[in-house]
């Protein structure tokens, strides 16, 4: 590891990428496995799309009648995501928020466990993942696969996009109690430790996810996310965000203004390196 912020230097290849009026640094895989961009996979994931659209929609219709007559507005939550490329494209899932809760001053994109916009319906949706189910119209569409890298808000992008986001994935599987992970921390931090300290080391995830996969390991991370669902044990972070959860609360006020220097000095020096 290289400071508090590159993880695993030879899978993290920073790259300076315009976006709007200012520059910021992506991680890029070294390279891309075959089977990310196959043309299997992607007939894996339109036949398998198909099949799971025919079987659920009883169910996904059943949600939808549940979600209008419980709370006001849409059915289905649409929203901009980081796609293949770095090409943006509208995500699906069904709306677990009540409309209009989330105000725009409040700068808050981030949902936690227990969070009090979200609706009663929702908690459940979220809770067995089924708030997703609308993501395989995305599959079909050829914008999302079944396994990739999550579809990432802009903001919070630190990786280079070079296949077709997943609807799981090994960071997926991993992170799967984010909601419980980031219950507590108040809401002027929560922003900084969900973008400076959980979104790295799902990078590290992914990129080793986009530089090995297979149909084998698709398979496995399917398997595992299946399993997984009841599975609410609390995540493990790395010691960089154990630190940074510790300053947080006010013990180490020093240390948050600490760890943002060693991350701006990381990433200084792996873009001289790789310059």
């Amino acid at each position: 590891m290289t400071g508090s912020w590159t993880v695993g230097r030879t899978s993290l290849r920073p790259e300076k990428t315009a976006r709007g009026d200012f520059l910021e640094t992506l991680f890029s895989p070294r390279y891309v496995s075959r089977w990310c961009l196959s043309r299997r996979k992607r007939c894996f994931d339109v036949v398998l799309s198909v099949a799971l659209l025919i079987l659920f929609l009883p169910l996904m219709l059943l949600i939808s009648f549940l979600i209008k007559v419980t709370s006001e507005g849409p059915a289905l939550f649409r929203q901009e995501r980081v796609g293949l490329n770095q090409r943006g494209f509208i995500i699906f899932k069904f709306r677990t928020m009540k409309i209009n809760r989330h105000r725009p001053e409040d700068g808050l994109t981030v949902t936690r466990h227990g969070d009090s916009r979200m609706t009663k319906v929702g908690g459940v949706l979220r809770r067995l993942k089924l708030d997703e189910l609308p993501q395989l119209i995305n599959v079909l569409r050829g914008e999302m696969s079944f396994v990739g890298p999550r579809p990432k808000l802009e903001e919070h992008e630190h990786l280079s996009m070079l296949c077709r986001p997943g609807i799981t994935g090994a960071a997926t599987v991993e992170f799967s109690n984010e909601e419980g992970l980031l219950h507590g921390v108040p809401d002027e931090t929560v922003e900084h430790f969900v973008v400076n300290i959980l979104n790295p080391e799902k990078c590290r995830l992914d990129i080793h996810y986009i530089e090995t996969a297979t149909f084998a390991s698709d398979l496995r991370i399917m398997m595992r996310t299946v399993f997984k669902l009841g599975d609410r044990s609390r995540s493990v972070l790395s010691a960089d965000a154990a630190r940074f959860l510790r300053a947080r609360h006010g013990r180490d006020k020093i240390a948050v203004k600490a760890f943002d220097g060693e991350r701006n000095d990381a990433l200084a020096e792996d873009a001289r390196q790789s310059a």
